[in-house]
């Protein structure tokens, strides 16, 4: 069985707006502190960076970013047996001879407003 309710009287609705409206001025702060802490969110990176191309002297490898939560804007650093190659410093990468047989890989700095978060890429060997 249905139960109908009893329409609101005046009184009722008059509370209603009344207390509606106070409870809107109180959180109005808090819902914009909430909206200041989404948009200030750091990056989070969900999927990892890869490096791709032919591992063949002279090659040029390229380092993709990765996909990102929150905007971020990207640096890119290639390192050598897990040290920073100074020069290497955007998506890609012409490989040396000095890279023969070293672990290569990209780190990947997404940054924001709301901070900067590094992903690494999958590891290669230096042909």
């Amino acid at each position: 069985m249905t139960q109908m309710l009893a329409p609101a009287s005046a009184n009722d609705v008059a509370f209603m707006q009344a207390h509606t409206t106070a409870l809107t001025k109180r959180m109005a702060p808090r819902l914009a502190q909430a909206k200041q802490v989404h948009a200030a969110a750091g990056p989070v990176c969900t999927v990892a960076p890869a490096v791709t191309g032919t591992l063949t002297i002279g090659q040029v490898q390229t380092c993709s970013s990765g996909t990102w939560l929150n905007a971020p804007a990207f640096t890119y650093q290639w390192r050598r047996n897990r040290v920073d190659i100074p020069t290497a410093n955007v998506a890609t990468y012409t490989l040396t001879a000095t890279d023969t047989g070293f672990p290569l890989e990209c780190i990947v700095t997404g940054t924001n407003g709301g901070g900067a978060t590094n992903a690494r890429s999958n590891v290669i060997l230096g042909p």
